[in-house]
């Protein structure tokens, strides 16, 4: 039997860009295919990565989740997302009913803000007061301990949550750029 999703929109679609899914049975089986694809995630994580590019409604995505758990395809455990093997089934037979450039977008969303994640949990970054404006302090570390601590002034709040940001994005940059400067 073919389905097809793709005309019937019973979703709010409020924050939706165009692309995105406006169908409750597509939203549920990209959560099962990207919970089968990525193991174990947070709900806030997930409902954040089909938000990024607007994949999803929130409140749908939210929905979705809480049905999927209902209906025994996905458990959550510890504040962790899992897909059952139900769910995986659904996931593997119902893949192509979400459109590849959805499923490929969500994927990599995922995928960036897991690495963000990560990257924020591997190197401290303090926002710090300071007369007239903030320090941001930077630590790097691996394994060993930690290699760099790096304390720098932003002239305000928003300065010093965009040098955060910037550090987050690539730390190893950051790290072999000012460790180059100095052997230079």
């Amino acid at each position: 039997m073919d389905m097809d999703f793709t005309n019937s929109y019973d979703a709010f679609d409020a924050g939706v860009s165009p692309g995105g899914l406006r169908n409750t049975t597509q939203i549920k089986i990209l959560i099962n295919v990207l919970l089968r694809n990525s193991g174990q995630l947070p709900q806030s994580l997930l409902t954040e990565a089909l938000g990024l590019h607007g994949l999803v409604n929130y409140f749908e995505a939210v929905q979705a989740i809480d049905d999927l758990r209902e209906s025994g395809n996905l458990v959550a455990a510890e504040g962790q997302l899992s897909v059952t093997p139900k769910g995986t089934l659904s996931a593997d037979e119902l893949q192509g009913e979400v459109p590849r450039s959805v499923l490929e977008t969500a994927t990599a969303d995922l995928l960036y803000l897991q690495t963000q994640q990560r990257r924020a949990q591997e190197n401290a970054v303090e926002i710090l007061p300071a007369e007239n404006g903030c320090y941001v302090q930077i630590r790097v570390a691996d394994q060993a301990g930690t290699l760099m601590t790096l304390k720098l002034y932003a002239a305000d709040q928003a300065q010093a949550e965009r040098l955060r940001d910037n550090f987050l994005r690539d730390p190893s940059h950051v790290y072999a750029t000012v460790v180059a400067s100095l052997f230079i």
